[in-house]
């Protein structure tokens, strides 16, 4: 059967015709400076039925170190058996972070562990083709250290490349460095993101979330997309 659209054309893509089409044309190594020596680190593409259930087990902590607290605060709660599920979803890919030294470059599979990841879908939102981050998490000894600036550069890039037309992801609001960290990142809350609700009593609930959006269209402000959209419906 055909793809029934355009996105749906790329995620059915093998991982390796994935990587040629959509991955940024730059090496994959990169050095960081550690505390008494520079540290080597690669990343690598994975598709969800590509990851190992080692490499997807490492992930899998990372989040839960990361973000269970924050899930457990907010309404929906925290899930793992629906989590899990989630993280196998069919059109789902990683970027792995590993170190450079323990890598199999013949098979382009790297030792464990892994020591941050990032998630992500070519998907519609709102009507809307986007390339949506569905987790980015790293190790503690890694952070601050620009490899999450590096990980959405790259988010951004095989975006663009995939011509959608914009970069999304959920974030929750009581996490204020992550909200800080996409916003100097050109990030904003989308037009599309969930609104405060009004209760019947009066009183306004807050939701613990939002949608943060960027666009990836050049000369197109964040917001301009859906107002065309909207016009264009009209």
């Amino acid at each position: 059967m055909a793809p029934a659209t355009r996105l749906d054309a790329l995620n059915d893509l093998p991982i390796s015709a994935f990587r040629a089409k959509l991955w940024p044309h730059t090496d994959s190594r990169f050095n960081l400076f550690g505390p008494t020596d520079q540290e080597s680190w690669r990343l690598s593409l994975r598709s969800s039925d590509g990851i190992s259930q080692s490499e997807l087990m490492d992930c899998f902590k990372l989040l839960h170190h990361s973000s269970a607290a924050d899930y457990r605060a907010s309404a929906d709660g925290w899930h793992p058996v629906k989590k899990r599920r989630e993280m196998r979803l069919l059109d789902m890919k990683y970027i792995l972070l590993g170190r450079s030294e323990l890598w199999y470059p013949e098979v382009e599979e790297m030792c464990l562990p892994v020591y941050g990841f990032m998630s992500f879908m070519l998907t519609e939102e709102d009507g809307i083709e986007v390339v949506y981050c569905y987790e980015i998490h790293l190790e503690e000894s890694v952070r601050g250290r620009g490899v999450g600036k590096r990980l959405m550069g790259l988010l951004e890039e095989v975006g663009r490349k995939a011509e959608v037309k914009k970069a999304m992801l959920t974030v929750f609001k009581r996490n204020k460095a992550a909200v800080h960290f996409y916003e100097r990142l050109g990030y904003e809350e989308d037009e599309f993101s969930p609104r405060p609700k009004k209760l019947r009593n009066g009183i306004v609930k807050e939701l613990d979330y939002m949608i943060m959006s960027k666009s990836l269209v050049s000369g197109v402000k964040n917001h301009d997309e859906g107002r065309q959209r909207k016009r264009k419906a009209g």
